[in-house]
């Protein structure tokens, strides 16, 4: 038998041989162009995005990254801080205005105590503000009578003029408040804010209604008194301003609803257990510190309208 050449196979395995040589070329150029695209595809995409690409989520920050913009609760701290220099300066008009947008816009609770004192000063103060109001005293006026002709109180016509009687003289002018006051009391966080429109004029704390009793319904102050006996439900007994007994503190403001007229016996007024105040306390009316009441006292007539929300 003759010899047969030496090689790597019969002809059919050469076959083979090439067609997988050429499959593996054309595998590897596919892959080499795929390659080449994705770079230039990653690099394009970086430059579209600048000069520093977005860190990865999963490696860390670098170290030469930017500090961060100032959060809103530095800004509010800065601006309560210009606030309060105003404050200090006797600019108590810029003072206001600035801890108006931080309470419109945030509602901090330290802006909002520092706009109450603020608005308080200016309301009491002999200066004029945005409310305020010269004037002239006309033939049969008297200091009810004006006070019902702005829906204002006489106390606070009269601490605003520093008198200290009712006694007023034809002709002289007088500093009037034409503000429209509301109240808003919030049984959730305790809360009674004095609004002068749709602003916030000064936040109270106060004690709501155990279980929450106190309804949420819009009311209307119909009745004001000062030092007010109390009438003792178990035995509807009266018992006067000073007894021990009596939890009304130093004054009561009456409040009824046009909605539901057969929620009776509600109302705002103090109290001598100052540690109920801030919780769920009361048998359903609202409760303030004696000296809190008092201010709110006089400074909202009657026919003002208290709107408790949950």
């Amino acid at each position: 038998m003759a010899n047969r050449p030496i090689y790597a196979g019969t002809y059919q395995n050469q076959r083979r041989s090439r067609v997988k040589l050429i499959f593996f070329i054309i595998v590897l150029a596919h892959v080499v162009a795929g390659a080449w695209l994705f770079f230039k595809r990653d690099k394009s995409e970086a430059d579209a995005a600048g000069d520093t690409p977005a860190p990865s989520s999963l490696a860390p920050a670098p170290a030469t990254m930017a500090p961060a913009p100032a959060t809103s609760s530095s800004e509010t701290r800065a601006i309560i801080a210009d606030a309060r220099s105003a404050i200090d300066a006797g600019q108590l008009t810029d003072a206001q205005a600035k801890l108006n947008g931080i309470v419109a816009s945030h509602g901090d609770p330290e802006a909002i105590e520092l706009l109450g004192k603020v608005n308080m000063q200016l309301l009491k103060a002999p200066l004029m503000m945005p409310g305020k109001e010269y004037y002239v005293i006309q033939s049969g006026d008297y200091l009810q009578k004006i006070a019902k002709k702005y829906n204002t109180t006489v106390v606070l016509l009269k601490t605003m003029n520093g008198l200290e009687s009712d006694t007023i003289r034809l002709g002289d002018r007088l500093l009037v408040f034409n503000g429209d006051f509301s109240i808003r009391v919030s049984k959730s966080s305790n809360t009674l804010d004095l609004l002068l429109g749709s602003k916030t004029f000064k936040r109270y704390p106060v004690g709501t209604g155990k279980f929450g009793k106190t309804p949420a319904v819009e009311f209307t102050i119909v009745d004001k008194i000062v030092e007010p006996p109390w009438t003792r439900p178990s035995d509807n007994r009266q018992i006067e301003y000073g007894d021990p007994e009596n939890v009304l503190g130093s004054r009561w403001m009456a409040i009824k609803s046009s909605d539901r007229p057969e929620l009776t016996g509600f109302g705002i007024h103090g109290t001598w257990e100052r540690d109920s105040i801030g919780q769920q306390s009361s048998a359903g009316c609202i409760r303030m510190l004696n000296e809190d009441v008092e201010e709110l006292f006089d400074l909202v007539p009657r026919k003002t309208s208290v709107t408790i929300v949950e």
